[in-house]
């Protein structure tokens, strides 16, 4: 199978999730209830939110966050924490039946509502809505196509360990900021040295 790289893929990404995105709009979102007159916030039902992602995916939700004109730089440093909160909170593990874990997303805000909807939203988050006949349930077999991709874009990208890895949404956006910011420390201490070393050959 051909390599991918981060970049390529994050772009494939969002265009399948948007593909997704539409599908559901068009076919499904109607006989769903606004979620703007639901009294119940799903994202916040930790009986109820068991979200897995994969490492690509969590990579397009931090790239999300950093970029969003409604996330400053204090903002995306608080998402972090109740990231990090979460994870304590509901005893998220990275491994073992991580479907079976539940949690309240981090990801959502008052006011606002999920902060990465119409670029990085995960596809059961797009597929779900409050249907109140069983029929009119978006179409699953839609689903797994796209889940499917999903899978195939991240497998293209990394290792066989990393691509067969699905943790929940708050274990692996902390793992994803942990390694950007280690990245960054680490590039700051090579322009520190590159600088410290030019002071001493000019003097």
């Amino acid at each position: 199978m051909h390599k991918f790289s981060e970049t390529k893929a994050l772009v494939q990404l969002r265009r399948v999730k948007q593909g997704f995105s539409n599908y559901i709009s068009q076919n499904y979102a109607a006989k769903a209830k606004d979620c703007r007159t639901c009294t119940i916030v799903c994202c916040q039902d930790s009986d109820f939110v068991n979200v897995n992602i994969t490492r690509l995916e969590a990579l397009a939700i931090w790239h999300t966050l950093k970029n969003s004109s409604r996330v400053n730089p204090e903002k995306f440093q608080e998402i972090i924490k109740r990231t990090r909160k979460a994870i304590t909170k509901y005893n998220l593990k990275a491994t073992g039946d991580t479907f079976s874990q539940t949690y309240s997303c981090p990801l959502f805000e008052e006011g606002i509502g999920c902060l990465v909807h119409w670029k990085a939203k995960p596809a059961p988050c797009i597929q779900h809505g409050c249907y109140e006949d069983w029929h009119d349930l978006p179409d699953t077999k839609e689903f797994a196509q796209v889940e499917h991709k999903v899978e195939t874009l991240n497998k293209r990208v990394y290792n066989a360990q990393e691509a067969e890895n699905y943790a929940t949404i708050p274990i692996w956006l902390i793992r994803i900021a942990e390694e950007m910011l280690a990245r960054e420390l680490a590039n700051n201490k090579e322009d520190k040295e590159v600088y410290t070393d030019d002071e001493n050959k000019s003097s």
